[in-house]
C-alpha cells in the first residue's frame, strides 16, 4: 500500500502525476513522490486531510426503509458530523487505513472478496464517510482485540467512529440510494455487523445471554443480521455491474442451499429427529425447527478445518422468523441449536470467537440449570459443553 513512482500500489486513489505533487495525493494526506528511495505510504503532514461527502439528495425520503433498516440505538451518535459532513484524516487515521488494508481486511471476508476489497474499499470510503468511519471503527476494535484486551470497554476512538458510522449509514438509508453508493453500503453493513457481533459486555457466562438478567442489548447482533439482509436486497452486491459480481458462483455454492434442493431429514442425527419431532413429512412450513436443525446438521458434517466463515454464518440466513422468536423466548430446543452453532464458532475469526465461547457457555449452563430432567437434550448438550470447555472431551452422537 502506498505511492510509488507517482502511483498507489493498490490503486485506491489514482495519482494524476502532476509535478511536484498531485492534488489527489495531497488532498488525501499522502506525500506524492517520484523518488524510488522514498518509502511508500508517507503522510504528507502532521495535520489532517479532509474528505467531504457528496451533498445529500434533495429527493423525497423513504421513511419506511429507514424504519426497516437501522443500527441499534446503542450506536446512536454521541458526536455528530458537522454541517459539511467532513471526516478528518489525521496521522492515526491514516495508520488505521494501512492496518485495515494489510491486516484487518483479511479476517473480514473470503480470500476472493479480500482481493476486491483491497482494490476498492478505501477508494469508496474516500467519497462515502459512513464507510470511512466503519473502516476506522473495525480496525480500532481489531487493534484492541490483538494488543489490549477484548474484554475492555469500547475506547473513545471506537465509540466515535461507530457512532458516526451508524448516524451516516442510517441517514444514507433514509434517502434514495444512488447506484454508485450500493457497494459502499454493503461493505459498511458487513463491517458494522462484524463489530456488533464482536462487542459483548459479558466477561463470564453468568453475565451473558441467556443466563443473565434480560438487557436491551440481548441478541442485538441477530437484529443486525436481519437488517443486513435488507441492505443486501437494497444493494444487490452480486448485480452484473457490481464489484462483487465475480463472487456470485462462490456465494451460491458456499452460502445458499440451492432452491432446487429441498432440505430433507437424511443426514440429521436420529436423536435430533427424536427431540425435534421431525420425520419425512417435516418441512420448514410445518416445523419452526426444521431449517435450523437441517443447517446445523449440514455444518456438523464439515470438518472443522474446512468450515469457512461464510458457511458458518449461512446458518443465520436460514433462521426463519418463527425460530428466531423461539430463540428470543429461550425455548429449550431452540437454545440447543444455538449452543451447537456457537460451539462451532469458538475457533473462528477474532470477531466471532469471543461471543461464541461466552454465549455458548451461558446457553449450556442455562439449559443444564432449567432443563436437567430432559434426558435427550442433556445428552446432546455434551457436544457444545465440550467445545466451550465446560466438560472434558467426550464421544457424542454415536447413536
Amino acid at each position: 500500500m502506498g505511492i510509488y513512482n507517482g502511483r498507489h500500489a493498490d490503486e485506491f486513489l489514482q495519482c494524476d502525476e502532476s509535478r511536484p505533487e498531485c492534488e489527489k495525493c495531497t488532498t488525501f494526506g499522502y506525500s506524492c513522490n517520484y523518488d524510488r528511495s522514498t518509502p511508500d505510504l508517507q503522510v504528507l503532514f502532521g495535520g489532517a486531510s479532509v474528505i467531504k461527502a457528496p451533498r445529500e439528495s434533495q429527493r423525497s425520503v423513504d421513511q419506511g426503509l429507514a424504519r426497516v433498516i437501522s443500527v441499534p440505538a446503542r450506536l446512536s451518535p454521541a458526536i455528530t458530523s458537522d454541517s459539511n459532513l467532513t471526516f478528518q484524516l489525521d496521522r492515526q487515521s491514516l495508520d488505521r487505513l494501512a492496518r485495515f488494508q494489510t491486516r484487518t481486511i483479511f479476517v473480514i471476508g473470503t480470500p476472493s472478496s479480500v482481493k476486491i476489497l483491497q482494490n476498492i474499499a478505501i477508494g469508496l470510503a474516500c467519497s462515502q464517510p459512513f464507510l470511512m468511519h466503519a473502516i476506522q471503527a473495525t480496525t480500532a476494535i481489531h487493534d484492541r482485540f490483538l494488543y489490549a484486551s477484548p474484554h475492555a470497554p469500547l475506547t473513545t476512538t471506537e465509540l466515535y467512529h461507530l457512532s458516526e458510522a451508524a448516524a451516516l449509514f442510517n441517514r444514507k438509508l433514509s434517502a434514495p440510494i444512488e447506484p454508485s453508493e450500493r457497494d459502499a453500503l454493503w461493505i459498511a453493513a458487513v463491517l458494522l455487523g462484524s463489530t456488533t457481533f464482536a462487542q459483548i459486555e459479558a466477561s463470564k457466562p453468568e453475565e451473558a445471554w441467556p443466563l443473565a438478567s434480560p438487557k436491551p442489548s440481548d441478541l442485538e447482533w441477530l437484529q443486525i443480521c436481519s437488517h443486513k439482509a435488507a441492505v443486501w436486497a437494497l444493494a444487490d452486491p452480486l448485480r452484473p455491474d457490481g464489484v462483487f459480481h465475480t463472487l456470485a458462483d462462490e456465494y451460491y455454492k458456499e452460502y445458499i442451499v440451492p432452491a432446487s434442493i429441498r432440505p430433507r431429514i437424511e443426514g440429521v442425527p436420529p436423536l435430533f429427529l427424536q427431540l425435534y419431532g421431525l420425520d419425512t413429512l417435516s418441512t420448514a412450513d410445518n416445523s419452526p425447527y426444521f431449517s435450523a436443525v437441517y443447517t446445523i446438521a449440514s455444518l456438523l458434517r464439515i470438518e472443522e478445518d474446512c468450515l469457512t466463515n461464510t458457511r458458518y454464518l449461512s446458518f443465520i440466513s436460514h433462521m426463519k422468523p418463527d425460530f428466531k422468536r423461539l430463540v428470543e423466548l429461550k425455548d429449550s430446543r431452540a437454545l440447543l441449536v444455538m449452543a451447537y452453532w456457537y460451539a462451532m464458532g469458538i475457533h473462528s475469526t477474532w470477531w466471532i470467537q469471543r461471543r461464541a465461547e461466552i454465549e455458548c457457555q451461558a446457553t449450556c449452563l442455562y439449559l443444564e440449570r432449567y432443563y436437567s430432567d430432559e434426558t435427550v437434550l442433556q445428552y446432546l448438550l455434551r457436544f457444545p459443553k465440550m467445545k466451550c470447555g465446560l466438560i472434558a472431551h467426550v464421544k457424542y452422537m454415536e447413536e
